[in-house]
C-alpha cells in the first residue's frame, strides 16, 4: 500500500500516541517520535528514581510505570452554569479534506458533539475516547452508556463508531449526558474498507468539550504530553540560539517552557495549537508576535511570575528536598487513581509550595508523611553571596561529585536482535560501475613493476584523462640512479624541479652533474627542463586501443654516491598558462641515497606494497603540505576505494585511510609545512572531506561502513571557516584591544588569520580558564597540557604564539562572553564530535524520538549519576540509528553520544563496585550501535538481558545465577576480544609501517592499534567486566582464576614485584612469571610463556592483547593461596593448563615436557617406552561390528561393539561399519596412485631425516629448530594435499554398500553423495599428517608414519545436545566423580576446538548420580549442526596408547558440510527448566557409570541427546 504524502505505515501492534493501538498496514502521518522517559533536568529524574524507595518506606508495593506525560494543573475561575458552543475544523492529511466538529454544552452539563467530513471513504469510523469527567482517574476513558449506534469497543482502549453517509457527506453525533460529560474528545479516523488511518501528524485530534475553545479557562487538571514538553523545551533552546547551558540552567529553562504552556492554556489556547507550534507548523517567533506577546506582553515570563507570587507571599522557597517531593508525587498519583503514563511531579511541587506559603516547614510536612528528613535544615535557603576574589587571584574549581550508579532512566525494552545490522543491503561499493578503466600508461607501469631494478614508481593524474608515470631505477648500488618522467599529455610540458637532502623537504638547486644542456635555472632553487618526445622503441613504443600513443619523457640521472634524497617538482605548460601539482602540493620523488641516517629515509615502500599506502606516504612527503592538502587528498582516496580502484578489500582500504587521518588528528603529522591556509580554505576542504565520508557511509554496510564512520573522529565538520578569521578581530575591536605586537592575543590572532588548526580549540579553552580563574596562568597551562599542547608547540607555529595571556582590567565578563561564543565557532569547524557543536549543527534534522534523550544528556554531562546519563546517551543513539546513513551532522552527533557513554563508564565503573553490572546493558548496546558486524555483540546483549535481576541490577545473585552470569561474561569477553583482534588485524601492521614512513616515534606506532581499541566503546565494556567479574566468580564459587589468555605452557617459575621491572629482560629458558603488580601497560618479556598476577588488568589492556598475540598464558588470581603455592615453587619447572570452567591447574613437569617447552617446534624427545604396533591390512576394505578385533580396528570401534547387549534399554548404540587398519596404505598400492605414493614417501623421508641437533651450518640451535619446524609443517601440508588426491578403489564403494545395508545404515543414494562420502574418507586418512599429531608423537619418541587409520562409519544421530563424559574426574583425578561437558548441536563443537567458548560442565559423585552439580554454564556463541548425513570417524592405532592422551588428534568428518549457527543457551530448556536440567544431567552421568562398569576401566565417552530426550553413545575409549 502506498502511503499518502506525509504519512507512514504503522506496523501491527504499534501503540499510537496516547494509547491507541493501530493494526498492521495502517497509514499514519509522520510521527513525532518516542517521548523521552524523563523530564529534562535532574528534578524529574530524581523524583522518579526515589519513588520506589518512597513506596517501600510507606510499606506499600511499588510497580514502576513508564512516563509519557507531564501533569499541569490549570487554575480557573468558577465554572459558569451557562450554555456555550465550540466550533473547530481539523485538517486531514489527504488533499484539502477536513473534519468539522461542533460542541454544545447544555445548562444541565450534557454535551452534544457533531462531526462532519467530506472525506471520501468506503466505511468511515471514528476511533475515539475522552478525558476528564466524573471520577476521572487519568488516561483514556470510554463512555459506558452514551455511544452512537453501531459503536464497538476496540481492545479496551478505544471506541469505534461508524459515520452516517448522505448527500451532504459523512456525519456522526455523540450525546454525552451530564454523568458522562468530559473535558476532551480524542479521536482519529479510519477507513475500514482500505485500512487507512488519518491522524493529526502522528498524534490524535483533540477536541475541547467545554469553554476552553471559547477563550474561557478550563477546570481541573490537564495533561501535557511529555513529548510536547520535550519539543517545547527544544524549540525554546533553538530560538535562544542554542546557548551552552549548565544542568541547573537547563532545568530552569525546561520549567519556564512548561509554565509558558500552562499560561497559554489558562487563557484558552488549545493543546492542538501548542502542538502546531512545537512541530514548527506555526513558527515560534511568529507565534510570539501574533499570540503570546499580545496576550501577556513581550516581557512576560510565566516562570518568573510564579517565583514573584511566591516571594509576595512572604515565604522564601528554596529547592524542595527530593525525598519530600517524591512522597507527595506518589500521594497525588494515588489520589488520581494511579493513572498509567502520568507524572505528578509538577502537581506535587505545587501542593508543597502552597503548604509552605501557608506557614508549614519542610520538616513538618515530612513528619506528616512519616518520612525521616535527611536534608540539612538550612537546605533550600538562599546562601549569602560569596565575595569575589581579587582580580588576579585564581579560584579553586569546586570538587566534582563522586560518581555513583544512579537510578535507571527507564529506557524502553528492546529486542537486542533488532539492532543487528544487515550485511550487504546497501549497494556494493563499486556495484554497477564498470571495471577500472584502462589507461595508456598502465602497460608501462605493469612492466616496470616486475623490473628488479625498479626502486620506486608512481602514477599521477594530470587532468583530461592524461597521466604522468615516474619510475626510479638502479640495477646495482654502484650504478647511477635513473629517474624517468613519462606522460601522455598532448601539450608541451616543462619540469620545474629541485632536490632535497635526506630527511628534508627544502628545495635546493640541483648540482651540476644532474643537469642537461637544455636545463635552465628558473630560480635560485630550481631548474626547468623541457619534456622531450619519447622515441625509445623499447620503452616508448606504446599502442592503446589500436593506435600508437605519443609520449613525452624527461630523464634525470644521479650518481650512485649522490647526496640527494628526493626530487621535488611541479609541471607547467610551455606557455606557462597551466601548472600541474600533486593535490595542490609538490610532486616528491624519493631516490636511493647512501648518505641516509637511520630513521630519516623518506621512502618506506618495502613494507607498504599496496598502491593506496604508496599514495598516502608519497603525499605526506610533499614539500608544501597542510591539513587542507591532506583533507583534499583523503577525499580523493576515499572515492577511489569506494569505486574499487585498488586491489584491496574495502574494509582494508578505509582502515588505511582512517589510520592515516588518525595520525594526523593526534598531531603525529605536520599540520602546516611551507604553505599558509586561510580558515575558509581549510573549512572548505573539511567540508568536502566530511561530505564525502558521509556519502560513502550511505553506500556501505558492515565493517567498511564502521571504518568510514570512524574517519569522522579524525576531522572537524568544516563549516564557515571565515568566521574564525573575522570574529577574532571583531572581539578585539569590541573590547578595544589593540593589534599590538607582543600581546599574546595578537600572536594568536595572527596565527588564526594565517593558518587555523584544531589546536585553536584548546587554546581558546585555556584562555577561558585563564579569564574565569581571574588571570591564573596555571589554569591556562593546565588546560593546554591536558590537550597535549606544549609551549614548544605554540612557539613552533608559522605564526608563533609566545608568552602568556595578559589581563585586561574591566573586560573579564565581556571577554568570557565573547570567547565562549568564539569557542563555539572554533568547535563547529574543528570539533565535529563535540556534543554541543554536533547538536547545534544537527538542528532540526534531529529525529523527534532523539530530542528528549539528547536534551537530558546535554543537561547532565559529567553528572555523578552514571547510569541515567549512560542510558540516555545510548537510547538517543538507538533512536538516531535509522537516520544515520549519509547524514553527516547526525553521524557527528552519534559519535558525540557514543563518547559520552564511554566517558560515563570510565568515570563510574571504578566507584560502582558490583553495581556496575547495571552499566552492562547500555554499554553493550553502545558497542552494538558502533560496530559494522554486530551480530555477536547483539546476542551477548540478549544473553545479558535474560539474566536474573539480581545480576543485571548489581544485587546479590545466588550461586547458580552467578554461574549463568559468568558464562555470559565469558561470551562478552570473547566478543570484545574479537573486536580488538580485528582492529589489530586491520591497522596493526599498517599503523606501524605508516609510523615508520612518517617518522613517528617508535612507541607511538607500536601502540597505534591498541590506542584505537582503548579509545573505542569496546574498552568501556572491558573495563566493566573487570569491575564486576570478581564478585560474580566469588558468588559462583569458581575460585579466583580469571583466564585472559588461555594456553598450555611449561616453564620455570620466577617471582617479580612488578612486570614493569622486567619488561625489557630476555629469559633464556621458558619462564612463568608471578608478578605482584601488572598495570596493563607493560610489555611481556621475551622468553616468558606465562604471567600470573593478583592484579586485574582489563581484557583489552596492552599486556592482555600482547599475551593473546604471543600465545602466552595470562591469568589473574584473586585468591592469594594459589599464587603463594606457585611462588613457593620458584626455580621449579611447572606444567600449566586451563580448564573449561576457567581455572588454572599445574603440576611439576616431566623432563620430556621441559625439553618440549624449549623447542616449541617439537624436536625429538626421549621415548617413554611407548611403541606403536603396525597392523597389516586384513584383506578386505570394510568390516562389520562382528569382525571388530585387535589389529583390525581401533578402540572406538571395538568399544562400541563390546557394549552391545550390555547397556540399559534407554541407552542406544549406533549401527557401525569400519574401514580397517591399512586401508589407506593398501589404496596407495593401486597402480593409479603410484606417483602420489612416491611423492608422499619422499616428503615423509625428508621429515624423518630432520636432525634437530645437527650443526646446520653453524646456525644457533633455536634458529635451526624454527627453520626445521617450518619445513616440516610445509611438508606435512603437502602430504595432506596428496592424500586428498588418492584414487579410492571401486571395491571400497561396493563393500561399503553391502556392509551398510546389512547394518541398517543409510547408503548414499546418488553418485554425487558417494563422491562426498569418498572425500570424507580421504579427509580422515589425510589427518594422519596433521601438525598437531606429528608434534605430539615426536614428543614421546614415536613416528607419525607408523600410524594406521581405521575409519568408523555411522549415521549421524540428529543431536539436540552432544556430550563428553570422563568417568574419572580429570581436574582432580578423583575416581569417585564423573565429569561431563554438554553443548547444543554436534559434539564437534565440543571436542574439535572449532567453536570458541566453554560448554556446560557438571560433575556427580558415583554414589549419588541423581544430584549432579553444574560447574559452569556454556559461553559458546555457536553450535554445529548438520542434516541427515553420515559421519566418518578416525579410529587410529595411535590414539589409545596406554598413558598417552591421543584423543582428538585426528579428524572425524561428516559427509555433508556442517553449519555453524548462533545458539542462545539462556533461552534453552537446559537453563530455564531446573527439573529438566537435573534429570538430563543425571541421566548422562548414569550413562558414563554404566559404560565404565561394563568395560571395567575409566572411559572417555561421546554421545548425543535427541530432541525427544533419547540418548545414544556414539563412541567410547579408555580415558587417559
Amino acid at each position: 500500500m502506498k502511503a499518502l504524502r506525509g504519512q507512514t505505515v504503522v506496523q501491527k501492534g504499534a501503540l499510537a500516541p496516547n494509547g491507541f493501538l493501530v493494526p498492521r498496514g495502517q497509514v499514519r502521518s509522520s510521527a513525532r517520535g518516542v517521548a523521552s522517559p524523563s523530564l529534562i533536568g535532574e528534578r524529574s529524574l530524581g523524583i522518579r528514581a526515589a519513588l520506589p524507595i518512597v513506596r517501600q518506606q510507606a510499606g506499600l508495593h511499588w510497580s514502576s510505570k513508564k512516563r509519557h506525560s507531564v501533569v499541569v494543573a490549570v487554575s480557573a475561575p468558577e465554572q459558569q452554569d451557562t450554555k456555550f458552543a465550540v466550533d473547530e475544523t481539523f485538517s486531514l492529511p489527504k488533499g484539502n479534506e477536513t473534519v468539522r466538529a461542533t460542541v454544545e454544552q447544555k445548562a444541565d452539563g450534557a454535551q452534544t458533539v457533531r462531526l462532519t467530513t467530506s472525506l471520501q471513504a468506503g466505511r468511515l469510523l471514528l476511533h475515539w475516547g475522552v478525558e476528564g469527567g466524573k471520577d476521572y482517574q487519568g488516561g483514556w476513558r470510554l463512555p459506558s452508556t452514551c455511544r452512537p449506534p453501531g459503536t464497538k469497543q476496540y481492545k479496551d482502549r478505544a471506541l469505534q463508531s461508524p459515520f452516517q453517509v448522505d448527500d451532504q457527506g459523512s456525519h456522526l453525533f455523540i450525546m454525552l449526558s451530564a454523568e458522562e460529560a468530559s473535558d476532551v474528545l480524542n479521536f482519529v479516523l479510519k477507513d475500514e474498507a482500505t485500512n487507512t488511518w488519518y491522524d493529526n501528524s502522528g498524534s490524535n485530534f483533540r477536541l475541547p468539550l467545554h469553554g476552553e475553545a471559547s477563550g474561557k479557562p478550563s477546570t481541573g487538571t490537564q495533561v501535557i504530553p511529555k513529548a510536547l514538553a520535550d519539543k517545547w523545551a527544544w524549540m525554546r533552546w533553538d530560538h535562544q540560539g542554542r546557548p551552552q547551558q549548565s544542568m541547573p540552567d537547563a532545568n530552569k529553562d525546561y520549567d519556564r517552557g512548561v509554565e509558558e504552556m500552562r499560561a497559554l492554556m489558562g487563557v484558552g489556547r488549545s493543546m492542538d495549537e501548542l502542538w502546531r507550534v512545537a512541530e514548527g507548523k506555526w513558527p515560534y517567533p511568529k507565534y510570539l508576535d501574533e499570540v503570546e506577546h499580545p496576550a501577556f506582553g513581550d516581557k512576560y515570563d510565566a516562570f518568573k511570575v510564579r517565583e514573584e507570587q511566591a516571594a509576595a507571599s512572604g515565604v522564601s522557597l528554596g529547592p524542595i528536598p527530593v525525598e519530600l517531593l517524591s512522597v507527595q508525587a506518589y500521594i497525588c498519583w494515588e489520589k488520581a487513581g494511579q493513572p498509567q503514563g502520568a507524572d505528578f511531579a509538577d502537581e506535587a511541587r505545587r501542593v508543597i509550595e502552597d503548604r509552605v506559603r501557608g506557614g508549614a516547614t519542610y520538616e513538618q510536612l515530612a513528619k506528616e508523611m512519616n518520612l525521616e528528613p535527611t536534608w540539612k535544615k538550612d537546605e533550600g535557603k538562599p546562601q549569602p553571596e560569596q565575595q569575589a576574589p581579587q582580580q588576579h587571584e585564581a579560584k579553586q574549581a569546586p570538587p566534582a561529585a563522586p560518581s555513583e550508579v544512579g537510578k535507571p532512566l527507564g529506557a524502553p525494552k528492546r529486542n537486542p536482535l533488532d539492532l543487528v545490522k544487515p550485511q550487504g543491503q546497501a549497494p556494493v561499493l563499486s556495484e554497477g560501475k564498470s571495471q577500472k578503466r584502462e589507461m595508456p600508461l598502465d602497460f608501462l607501469e605493469a612492466r616496470w613493476a616486475i623490473d628488479p631494478s625498479t626502486k620506486w614508481r608512481r602514477k599521477y593524474g594530470l587532468g583530461n584523462k592524461s597521466e604522468m608515470l615516474v619510475v626510479v631505477r638502479q640495477k646495482e648500488e654502484t650504478d647511477p640512479i635513473r629517474v624517468d618522467f613519462i606522460t601522455d599529455r598532448a601539450d608541451k610540458l616543462i619540469l620545474h624541479w629541485g632536490v632535497s637532502k635526506p630527511g628534508s623537504r627544502s628545495w635546493k638547486l640541483p648540482p651540476a652533474e644532474m643537469r642537461d644542456e637544455d636545463s635552465k635555472e628558473a630560480t635560485e632553487l630550481a631548474l626547468e627542463s623541457p619534456f622531450l618526445e619519447c622515441d625509445d622503441e623499447d620503452e616508448c613504443d606504446l599502442e592503446f586501443m589500436g593506435a600508437k600513443v605519443p609520449l613525452q619523457r624527461r630523464t634525470i640521472t644521479l650518481p650512485a654516491d649522490s647526496w640527494v634524497g628526493a626530487i621535488s617538482c611541479v609541471l607547467r605548460s610551455a606557455d606557462a598558462t597551466m601548472w600541474y601539482k600533486d593535490g595542490g602540493g609538490d610532486f616528491l620523488i624519493p631516490v636511493p641515497c647512501k648518505h641516509v641516517k637511520e630513521g630519516t629515509q623518506l621512502d618506506a615502500m618495502p613494507q607498504l606494497t599496496d598502491d593506496l599506502s604508496r599514495e598516502i606516504v608519497d603525499a605526506e612527503n610533499s614539500g608544501a603540505w597542510t591539513l587542507m592538502h591532506r583533507f583534499n587528498k583523503a577525499t580523493d582516496l576515499i572515492n577511489n576505494v569506494a569505486n574499487g580502484q585498488y586491489d584491496l578489500d574495502p574494509a582494508d582500504g578505509f582502515a588505511r585511510i582512517y589510520a592515516w587521518l588518525r595520525y594526523s588528528a593526534t598531531r603525529k603529522l605536520t599540520w602546516q609545512r611551507n604553505y599558509n591556509t586561510q580558515p575558509r580554505q581549510l573549512s572548505g576542504s573539511q567540508d568536502r572531506l566530511t561530505g564525502t565520508i558521509a556519502s560513502t557511509h550511505a553506500r556501505t554496510t558492515g565493517e567498511p561502513q564502521e571504518w568510514v564512520r570512524m574517519m569522522l573522529t579524525t576531522v572537524g565538520r568544516g563549516g564557515d571557516g571565515q568566521k574564525i578569521r573575522d570574529e577574532i578581530l571583531n572581539i578585539m575591536h569590541r573590547n578595544n584591544i589593540p593589534e599590538k605586537k607582543g600581546l599574546w592575543i595578537e600572536d594568536w590572532h595572527q596565527k588564526l588569520h594565517n593558518n587555523t588548526t584544531p589546536d585553536d580549540v584548546p587554546i581558546c579553552e585555556a584562555y577561558l580558564a585563564y579569564l574565569e580563574q581571574n588571570g591564573s596562568t596555571g589554569a591556562y597551562w593546565r588546560v593546554l597540557a591536558d590537550a597535549g599542547v606544549t609551549r614548544e608547540r605554540l612557539e613552533s607555529f608559522d605564526r608563533p604564539v609566545r608568552g602568556e595571556p595578559q589581563w585586561f582590567d574591566g573586560k573579564k565578563d565581556a571577554l568570557i562572553r565573547d570567547f565562549r561564543n568564539y569557542l563555539g565557532i572554533l568547535k563547529s569547524v574543528h570539533s565535529g564530535a563535540d556534543l554541543q557543536a554536533a547538536a547545534s549543527a544537527a538542528g532540526n534534522q534531529v529525529p523527534d524520538g532523539v530530542r528528549g534523550y539528547l536534551a537530558y544528556v546535554m543537561g547532565h554531562v559529567g553528572d555523578s549519576q552514571t547510569l541515567p546519563l549512560m542510558e540516555a546517551a545510548v537510547e538517543a543513539r538507538t533512536e538516531l540509528a535509522p537516520a544515520l546513513p549519509g547524514n553527516r551532522e547526525l553521524l557527528y552527533l552519534d559519535l558525540a553520544l557514543e563518547d559520552q557513554a564511554r566517558q560515563a563508564a570510565e568515570r563510574g565503573v571504578g566507584a560502582a563496585g558490583f553495581g556496575a553490572a547495571a552499566f552492562m546493558r547500555p554499554l553493550l548496546q553502545n558497542l552494538a550501535l558502533s560496530l559494522g558486524n554486530n551480530e555477536e555483540v547483539c546476542y551477548c546483549l540478549k544473553a545479558w538481558q535474560e539474566l536474573p535481576k539480581s545480576v543485571r541490577h548489581g544485587g546479590r545473585p545466588t550461586k547458580d545465577e552467578a554461574l549463568l552470569a559468568v558464562a555470559v561474561v565469558n561470551r562478552i569477553r570473547r566478543a570484545i576480544s574479537e573486536v580488538s583482534d580485528n582492529v589489530v588485524k586491520r591497522i596493526g601492521d599498517v599503523g606501524k609501517a605508516y609510523g615508520q614512513a612518517f617518522g613517528v616515534e617508535a612507541w607511538a606506532s607500536e601502540l597505534f592499534a591498541e590506542e584505537v581499541v582503548r579509545g573505542g566503546p569496546a574498552f568501556a565494556v572491558s573495563l566493566n567486566i573487570s569491575g564486576i567479574e570478581p564478585t560474580l566468580r566469588n558468588a559462583a564459587e569458581l575460585g579466583a582464576w580469571q583466564v585472559i589468555s588461555p594456553q598450555e605452557v611449561v616453564g620455570v617459575v620466577e617471582y617479580v614485584d612488578g612486570l614493569h621491572d622486567v619488561q625489557e629482560k630476555t629469559y633464556e629458558k621458558p619462564t612463568v612469571l608471578v608478578a605482584s603488580q601488572v598495570s596493563g601497560e607493560e610489555e611481556i618479556p621475551e622468553g616468558v610463556v606465562a604471567v600470573l598476577t593478583p592484579d586485574a588488568p582489563d581484557v583489552l589492556s596492552h599486556v592482555s592483547v600482547r599475551a593473546r598475540n604471543m600465545r602466552v598464558l595470562f591469568a589473574t588470581c584473586h585468591d592469594p593461596e594459589p599464587l603463594e603455592q606457585i611462588k613457593a615453587a620458584a626455580g621449579t619447572t611447572l606444567h600449566f593448563t586451563t580448564t573449561a570452567s576457567g581455572a588454572v591447574h599445574w603440576n611439576e613437569a616431566h623432563a620430556s615436557e621441559v625439553e618440549a617447552a624449549s623447542d616449541s617446534k617439537a624436536a625429538d624427545k626421549p621415548s617413554k617406552g611407548l611403541k606403536i604396533s603396525i597392523p597389516k591390512w586384513p584383506g578386505k576394505w570394510v568390516v562389520g561390528m562382528d569382525e571388530y578385533k585387535d589389529g583390525v580396528v581401533g578402540a572406538k570401534s571395538k568399544n562400541i561393539a563390546g557394549l552391545r547387549g550390555k547397556m540399559p534399554d534407554w541407552i542406544s548404540l549406533p549401527a557401525s561399519v569400519t574401514l580397517p587398519f591399512g586401508s589407506y596404505e593398501q589404496a596407495l598400492e593401486a597402480k593409479e596412485n603410484a606417483d602420489i605414493k612416491a611423492q608422499i614417501q619422499s616428503r615423509v623421508a625428508r621429515i624423518n631425516a630432520r636432525q634437530p641437533n645437527s650443526n646446520n651450518g653453524g646456525a644457533p640451535a633455536g634458529e635451526q629448530q624454527e627453520q626445521g619446524g617450518d619445513e616440516a609443517s610445509t611438508l606435512l601440508a603437502e602430504c595432506r594435499e596428496l592424500a586428498m588426491q588418492v584414487h579410492v578403489p571401486p571395491e571400497v564403494k561396493q563393500q561399503l554398500t553391502e556392509a551398510m545395508t546389512a547394518a541398517g545404515i543409510p547408503v548414499p543414494d546418488s553418485e554425487e553423495r558417494w563422491a562426498k562420502a569418498m572425500e570424507a574418507i580421504k579427509g580422515v586418512w589425510a589427518s594422519k599428517y596433521n601438525d598437531r599429531a606429528y608434534i605430539s608423537l615426536r614428543k614421546i619418541g614415536l613416528s607419525f608414519d607408523d600410524v594406521r587409520m581405521a575409519v568408523l562409519v555411522q549415521r549421524v544421530v540428529p543431536a539436540h545436545y552432544a556430550f563428553v563424559i570422563h568417568t574419572r574426574n580429570p581436574s582432580n583425578n578423583d575416581p569417585n566423580e564423573i565429569f561431563c561437558e554438554l553443548v547444543r548441536g554436534l559434539g564437534e563443537s565440543l571436542v574439535s576446538g572449532m567453536v570458541a567458548g566453554s560448554a556446560v560442565a557438571f560433575k556427580a559423585n558415583k554414589k549419588d548420580l541423581d544430584s549432579p552439580e553444574v560447574l559452569c554454564y556454556a559461553s559458546k556463541s555457536e553450535g554445529m549442526f548438520v542434516g541427515e548425513s553420515l559421519i566418518f570417524r578416525s579410529d587410529s592405532n595411535g590414539e589409545d596408547l596406554e598413558g598417552y592422551a591421543g584423543a582428538g588428534l585426528y579428524e572425524s568428518i561428516t559427509m555433508d558440510a556442517t553449519k555453524t549457527l548462533p545458539v542462545d543457551y539462556l533461552e534453552d530448556k537446559l537453563v530455564t527448566d531446573v527439573d529438566y536440567r537435573q534429570q538430563l544431567l543425571a541421566r548422562i552421568c548414569k550413562v558414563g557409570a554404566a559404560i565404565e562398569d561394563t568395560l571395567g576401566s575409566a572411559q572417555d565417552v561421546e554421545g548425543v541427546v535427541e530432541e525427544d530426550g533419547s540418548i545414544t553413545v556414539v563412541q567410547t575409549r579408555p580415558q587417559v
